[in-house]
């Protein structure tokens, strides 16, 4: 029997879609092909990375016909060309209108957890996917789910292993620990005969100026495909919950990830090589629960340099 083939529909941000890819690759298992429709630059980093052989932009007049009382031809003849499409979205109106132009099964699943359930979101989209019969129980061990095997690993004769990439911006300002704290990690690499490395994307050109001082290397990327080109040269990564961070996970880079208000439990990367760093708490993470962090947030404050480079030598 030919397998079917599979359209995924994601509405979400860079770290979210990241965050799904241990899925995809396990379903490519069940199907034929597998596109996606998503933000431009998260379809061309899926396709980069092996993920979907199409995308299709999510930004298109086309696809924001959907929510109108008649969609266009051509997202119509689209969405009817897949055996089955997968919405990972909130909204209602939009799985109503898919079914409405195709009669080929489609799902809609929810992109995340409840903000008050402590489960990580891959194992979520997982045990979805499992409910549902689009994976079976045994997929859901996600450990070995990684890019690993690509052409640029260890033999890429570009790969510094001891250049190591610091992204000390996030999508959120909150997330984002102290500045001064990432310069005085960077000194104590440079004593290790290390060569950090600092990279900033669009959401962080508050920081540049600070960044640039004293002749630092800064790497100004908002591509993703670049991203990974950059990641994949480096022997290291330490930087804030982000996509940025998430990606550098998911491709094996031995990381550090600094987590302040948002849960690890539900937003840790997925990889191989990753250590987090939060102090220990009372208080319940509050990124999703609350507009704001505290007026002395000790999720990020009482997390120094010291235990960071004692994580990073953990998994380097």
């Amino acid at each position: 029997m030919m397998k079917p083939n599979l359209l995924i529909v994601h509405q979400g941000a860079f770290g979210d879609v990241v965050a799904i890819f241990p899925a995809i690759i396990r379903l490519h298992t069940y199907f034929a092909r597998i596109d996606g429709l998503c933000q431009s630059q998260l379809g061309k980093l899926s396709a980069e990375l092996g993920l979907v052989t199409k995308w299709y932009p999510l930004e298109t007049a086309s696809f924001a016909s959907l929510y109108t009382h008649r969609a266009d031809q051509k997202i119509e003849d689209l969405l009817r060309s897949y055996s089955q499409i997968i919405l990972f979205s909130l909204s209602s109106q939009l799985e109503h209108s898919v079914n409405r132009i195709t009669r080929n099964r489609c799902l809609r699943l929810p992109p995340k957890p409840p903000a008050d359930e402590r489960i990580h979101i891959t194992e979520y989209v997982f045990n979805n996917l499992v409910n549902y019969g689009l994976l079976k129980q045994a997929d859901s061990d996600i450990d070995h789910y990684y890019l690993l095997k690509n052409p640029e690993g260890k033999d890429n004769p570009s790969k510094d292993v001891a250049k190591i990439l610091i992204h000390a911006g996030s999508g959120s300002a909150r997330k984002r620990w102290a500045i001064s704290h990432f310069f005085v990690l960077e000194k104590m690499l440079r004593s290790e005969g290390l060569k950090p490395e600092f990279l900033l994307g669009p959401a962080e050109e508050d920081l540049m100026d600070t960044v640039r001082e004293h002749g630092r290397k800064i790497y100004r990327l908002s591509d993703l495909v670049e991203l990974v080109t950059l990641l994949r040269t480096a022997g290291g990564y330490i930087g804030n919950d982000s996509g940025a961070s998430h990606l550098a996970a998911f491709l094996g880079l031995p990381s550090v990830i600094i987590f302040g208000p948002a849960d690890p439990e539900r937003w840790k990367p997925n990889g191989p090589f990753v250590e987090m760093v939060r102090p220990e708490l009372e208080c319940l993470p509050c990124f999703e629960t609350d507009q704001t962090n505290c007026c002395e947030p000790k999720c990020l404050d009482d997390t120094t340099p010291q235990t960071v480079i004692e994580a990073f030598y953990r998994v380097y």
